[in-house]
């Protein structure tokens, strides 16, 4: 659900940006949530004809377009896990067939 929805506001972004001749790249997502949170609620009245949700809709891209990101030159976001991993191995069989592997060199298994 949360994959359809990601979607369906990325193509909101897409249409308003195209309409008001904007890069889709400079376009925040963030503030595309925002603006239709903050439309939802009037584009879904029963009582709008046509042609008033047509307004309403210009102004959601309006609104949308509005929050414009900055150029940012040389952003990088690397990924990296930032937890350290401990000092035993996975335990990838069920406990009683699972043999401590000799070879590993941090791998050191606690007898009590």
């Amino acid at each position: 659900m949360n994959l359809i929805v990601y979607n369906c506001i990325r193509r909101l972004m897409l249409e308003s940006a195209e309409k008001r001749g904007v890069a889709v790249r400079r376009v925040s997502f963030k503030g595309a949530l925002q603006a239709l949170r903050q439309w939802e609620p009037h584009l879904n009245q029963a009582k709008l004809d046509h042609q008033e949700r047509n307004r309403l809709i210009g102004q959601l891209y309006d609104a949308i377009v509005e929050k414009i990101i900055s150029y940012r030159p040389g952003r990088r976001e690397p990924r990296a896990v930032k937890r350290r991993p401990k000092p035993f191995q996975l335990l990838t069989a069920p406990r009683h067939s699972m043999k401590e592997i000799k070879h590993r060199s941090k791998y050191v298994a606690k007898h009590p």
